[in-house]
């Protein structure tokens, strides 16, 4: 495998968990090494990450957001998404699409309740 980091990794053994959909699913799995921009995990073998991740290291009290750069049977290793402006972006863009679509789903069941509330009444 070539070198392509561009930073050096520390050796390690700390436990972490992979978080992912939506917050609803984790993965407990080690990190072997770490640095600033990435980590190599170990996991079991019968199981498999997602594309990206966020991975949560208690030892550091810090959660990241990761992406699978590579896979073998039981090593995944990930690069650190920097958090920054333009996700801050993407993730304002994303509540702002939801809100507008509970407001109309709200308002599709306002209508609703007062049509069986209407024939309710006659």
């Amino acid at each position: 495998m070539s070198e392509t980091r561009s930073t050096d990794r520390l050796r390690a053994l700390m436990r972490a968990q992979a978080i992912f959909n939506n917050g609803c699913s984790s993965h407990d799995c080690q990190i072997r090494n770490i640095s600033k921009s990435g980590a190599k995990l170990i996991l079991s073998a019968s199981f498999a990450l997602p594309e990206q991740f966020d991975l949560h290291v208690p030892a550091r009290q810090k959660t990241y957001r990761a992406t699978v750069r590579w896979r073998s049977s039981t090593e995944v290793g990930v690069a650190f998404v920097a958090s920054g402006e333009n996700d801050m972006r993407a993730r304002i863009a994303e509540l702002e699409a939801e809100t507008r679509f509970l407001r109309a789903r709200n308002a599709e069941l306002g209508h609703e309740l007062a049509r069986l509330t209407n024939s309710a009444l006659a």
